[in-house]
């Protein structure tokens, strides 16, 4: 077979700073695929115009593109406006991925690697009092669209509120949900207040959470060691909000008693 004018694998690699491990990789895939290969020695062969294919192809990889992103780019170069859908694309999750990042990196910074102690948050066992509340329950994407529901169940309750109203939320799964937490948003109102329901007083354990939500696993440790050291038999967990982001945009000063009602 005569291969005049073509490139030998080993020199398109040098020449596109591509390895030949990953030219094969991309031939696989159906990207960079050889102008010829030698039906006897099994020889790949390239054409000098898929050096640019190549540059393309590194400028892709470079920019976090997966082989088969790379591949659809490909197919449509031709098409300014696919392309530029794609790359659009692309930004978005480069951007997700950087805030991902960003998360773990202050993550790591406030991560703290000691030896196991006994928690030093005062757990107490006391009764909450009935209350007439009007409420919310749905199931959301993550814990972190509560604040979808308050924008809902507020302007229902904003004309009956009172200074000394308690706002909660309760927790109605079993278990920790990454996704689709049921949720329900609670405010306390005037007893007969249409809408409202009566909830009877409950005997809890509870404890105090001062500052940011991301210290909640030290007041949960707390509590845990609680319940497990007075074998008590506790219902859906759930946060009394008494200064939250509503009141206060600082996270310092936020105040939530975390609560489990006590159950038999």
């Amino acid at each position: 077979m005569d291969h005049d004018g073509l490139l030998r694998i080993g020199l398109f690699s040098r020449l596109s700073f591509i390895s030949v491990r990953m030219l094969r990789h991309y031939a696989d895939h159906g990207i960079l695929v050889p102008a010829e290969v030698d039906e006897y020695s099994g020889y790949r062969f390239y054409r000098a115009e898929q050096l640019a294919d190549a540059r393309l192809v590194t400028g892709l990889r470079a920019a976090g593109f997966g082989v088969q992103s790379i591949g659809r780019v490909l197919a449509v170069r031709g098409d300014p406006a696919s392309v530029a859908a794609l790359v659009s694309e692309q930004r978005t999750t480069l951007l997700t991925e950087r805030s991902e990042l960003d998360d773990r990196l202050m993550a790591l910074d406030r991560l703290r690697i000691e030896e196991p102690t006994m928690p030093t948050v005062d757990v107490t066992e006391t009764t909450l009092p009935a209350m007439t509340v009007l409420s919310l329950r749905r199931t959301i994407p993550s814990y972190a669209d509560e604040g979808t529901l308050w924008r809902e169940l507020m302007p229902q309750a904003g004309p009956h509120l009172r200074p000394d109203a308690r706002f909660g939320a309760t927790f109605h799964d079993e278990q920790f949900q990454a996704e689709d937490a049921d949720v329900e948003v609670w405010v306390q109102v005037p007893a007969g207040t249409p809408g409202g329901h009566d909830l009877p007083d409950r005997r809890i354990v509870t404890a105090t959470l001062r500052g940011s939500y991301e210290r909640m696993g030290e007041v949960t440790e707390a509590i845990g060691a609680h319940i497990a050291a007075h074998d008590l038999r506790t219902g859906a967990m759930f946060n009394v909000y008494r200064v939250g982001p509503t009141q206060d945009p600082d996270p310092e000063h936020w105040v939530t008693e975390v609560c489990f009602p006590i159950e038999g």
